[in-house]
């Protein structure tokens, strides 16, 4: 049985949209070219990529690189760079993907739109979502909530009144008046003053920390750790290098600050790129969804020229997908909704069965009751209640007492009348 690599599909003329299932790639195309097959998929995203062998499925790229020991030959020196270098790619460089391609508005709309070709209708309305979310909930720290024209879409329903936009409207309109007559110049202490300038900043200081230390490490080598061949740490940066260098956004800072300021790292990442035949037809592994046998899929990317073995995932079940809408709709409901904490343990931690399907048994026991009430509806069983004759209580009058107390109450109101006629003469 081959091995299987499952993988977020491809986008940008890459493997996938994630950087560390496109690692995940480069490091299996390196260690077993021949022998995996290529697995698009959106299930369990959070814990992509996923690497079954034999029946043994490993998550996440460093277990699946523990899984086949790539650590070879390396020396002891090698190995604690590589160790380094592992924790620092996967702690700066998420970073900045997380806010080129989730956090700014423009480039979020592109990625977006990358994932609705690869997902089916309704993931489209869950994946992109939450990975947007959790890359604002990771970089909210470094004080960056804007660097395009999110001030104007994100600030709507966030507690500024109507009046209070217009009025900065009208400050600004007389400042740029008042700027005609009174022209000076800018300075780093006015430009560090508007928020967009200063997220520029921060961005190119952010991007600095992170190449700078990079090319510094790969100086005029071919391999970050040295030696004649890729490594697994190799195959990390390639995943969010080329992620970074390739994705083709509107605000493309982050490819500007590499190809002119970081020309080792540009060449570095496409020759691993051209080495391991990783560039990827996006349309061409999309249309493989209709093919229905080995035979034609093998033939199809024979014809297309692909270089890596995609081959198809299997469609997802009604239950899934009620599963994973249901969900994520009580994932937003108040008091139920699981903490936004996040805990990381360094081992493997086993959790009671009860809590690893707690949210598959949510979601499978409201849309049963849902149905249950729905059909019991339907067929009578159980009626909704329409109220009842309306019943008014009070003092019992005569003529509630049959004829002689009709009769009783006509001599009643005769005597009243002739009353009040007495007292209108006098």
């Amino acid at each position: 049985m081959a091995v299987e690599l499952h993988i977020l599909g491809p986008a940008f003329g890459l493997a996938s949209v994630d950087a560390e299932c496109l690692a995940a790639v480069a490091l299996i195309q390196l260690r077993l070219p021949s022998e995996f097959r290529l697995i698009p998929t959106h299930t369990e995203q959070d814990r992509l990529p996923l690497l079954v062998d034999s029946g043994k499925r490993v998550y996440g790229f460093n277990n699946i690189a523990r899984h086949l020991h790539v650590k070879g030959s390396l020396s002891p020196d090698q190995r604690a760079n590589a160790i380094a270098l592992t924790s620092f790619l996967q702690a700066r460089a998420q970073t900045l993907l997380d806010i080129s391609l989730y956090v700014s508005f423009e480039n979020y709309s592109t990625t977006r739109s990358a994932f609705t070709k690869l997902l089916p209708w309704y993931a489209n309305y869950i994946v992109p979502p939450q990975r947007r979310a959790a890359a604002r909930q990771r970089t909210q720290h470094l004080g960056i909530s804007s660097i395009d024209v999110d001030n104007v879409h994100e600030s709507m329903g966030l507690g500024d009144g109507v009046g209070k936009e217009e009025g900065k409207l009208f400050e600004a309109e007389t400042q740029k008046r008042a700027s005609l007559l009174l022209p000076r110049k800018d300075t780093i202490s006015s430009l560090l003053l508007r928020p967009g300038h200063s997220a520029v900043f921060k961005l190119h200081i952010l991007a600095d920390n992170f190449f700078e230390p990079m090319q510094e490490m790969l100086r005029d080598r071919d391999h970050l750790l040295g030696g004649s061949e890729l490594s697994a740490v190799d195959c990390l940066a390639y995943g969010y290098l080329a992620l970074m260098l390739y994705a083709n956004v509107p605000q493309d800072w982050l490819a500007a600050t590499l190809r002119t300021k970081y020309a080792n790292l540009v060449a570095y990442v496409e020759r691993i790129h051209n080495t391991l035949n990783l560039y990827t037809k996006t349309e061409s592994v999309l249309s493989m969804q209709g093919l229905e046998t080995d035979a034609s899929r093998e033939d199809h990317r024979h014809s297309d020229g692909m270089s890596l073995p995609w081959s198809v995932a299997s469609s997802s079940s009604f239950v899934t997908i009620i599963t994973s809408t249901v969900a994520e709709l009580v994932s937003h409901i108040p008091l139920i909704a699981p903490s936004s904490t996040t805990v990381t343990h360094t081992r493997d931690v086993k959790q009671p069965s009860w809590h690893r399907y707690l949210p598959t048994i949510l979601g499978l026991s409201t849309g049963v009751v849902g149905l249950t009430i729905y059909l019991a509806l339907r067929t009578g069983n159980l009626i909704w209640p329409h109220g009842e004759e309306i019943q008014i209580f009070g003092r019992k009058r005569l003529a509630d007492y049959g004829h002689l107390g009709a009769a009783l109450a006509g001599i009643s109101m005769m005597s009243q009348q002739a009353r009040k006629d007495a007292s209108y003469h006098a």
